[in-house]
């Protein structure tokens, strides 16, 4: 099999989101071996795909993209980011490579591939897969994205939650609740308000709604949610595995909501400022409160929650 060489992108959703897209690959006959943030690593090890961190450091990955190049037999590159630095590094690093032409980076790719008419996120990770596939003469395995993103935990992950469960004397029956995404879309706070509404319903349908921040998070999520209950961070595998035993997840358009989507979860997702035809959980089994523009109240979210798990 030939290797390709995958730059996943730098946000968990969007590296939840371009899993159909390295499934592809893998699919068609060619084995996909990723490099990204380090936090990756732990999120989609079950996959069984190498995978080495890149820092950010430009002399320390150059170094590490040339490893690769040589010891990993990588004889082709794929980029998922749209980002210039990407395309660079590869370039540097005498990956011959495909993207997207963005960024004004076209120099710099030996695949160029057009951008596409606008689509879900997960849509164009695929698109860029199947397109680069196609342009090296194999033939793609699938022509449709499919419905589930479909991560696999490890046994130290399911493991893991079991023991954080028993940790912290969780009940059988739980939320997750995600009350906390950081950054700004188009200049507007990402969070929904009125987590902490959402407690006592939880608790009066008997599922103990349960928060585990990212290690920048925590104060955030006491302020967000202080009636919740509140434990230490975990790991992204250990979290997913978490999300899977859950009765539900209800989060921002966040990295926490494609995680749940990632894993098949019954969830809730709550947007407002980011446009859900793009960046909504791709999964069957997800509910979509709001739009661009305009918060579901909490009221809404109560009924949902009630019609989903009564």
């Amino acid at each position: 099999m030939s290797v390709v060489l995958c730059r996943l992108p730098n946000h968990v959703g969007d590296c939840c989101m371009c899993l159909p897209a390295l499934r592809l690959l893998e699919a068609s006959g060619l084995t996909p071996a990723l490099v990204g943030k380090r936090w990756a690593g732990d999120l989609i090890a079950g996959m069984g795909w190498r995978f080495d961190p890149i820092e950010g450091h430009v002399t320390e990955d150059l170094n590490r993209i040339r490893y690769l190049a040589k010891n990993a037999n990588a004889t082709k590159g794929l980029l998922f980011p749209n980002s210039f630095s990407s395309a660079l590094l590869f370039k540097i690093g005498k990956i011959k490579t495909a993207g997207l032409k963005t960024d004004g980076r076209s120099f710099l790719l030996n695949t160029k591939i057009p951008e596409p008419e606008k689509m879900h996120e997960v849509e164009r990770f695929f698109y860029v897969a199947h397109s680069a596939i196609k342009a090296w003469d194999e033939t793609p395995a699938w022509d449709k994205v499919p419905q589930k993103l479909g991560l696999l935990s490890l046994k130290r992950h399911e493991a893991a939650a079991k023991n954080l469960i028993d940790q912290f004397k969780i009940p059988t029956k739980f939320a997750l609740l995600a009350p906390v995404a950081r950054g700004k879309h188009n200049g507007k706070e990402k969070n929904w308000p009125y987590f902490n509404k959402l407690v006592k319903p939880l608790r009066d349908l008997g599922i103990e709604p349960i928060v585990f921040p990212s290690p920048r998070e925590e104060a955030l999520a006491k302020e967000a949610c202080p009636d919740a209950l509140i434990l230490p961070p975990t790991t992204l595998g250990n979290y997913a595995s978490l999300a899977r035993r859950a009765q539900i997840v209800i989060a921002n358009d966040s990295g926490v909501s494609h995680i749940a989507a990632a894993v098949g979860a019954k969830q809730i997702t709550l947007v407002g400022v980011t446009d859900p035809d793009r960046t909504s959980p791709w999964n069957p089994n997800a509910v979509v409160l709001g739009r661009e523009g305009q918060w579901p109240t909490p009221n809404e979210v109560i009924e949902k929650i009630y019609l989903l798990l009564r």
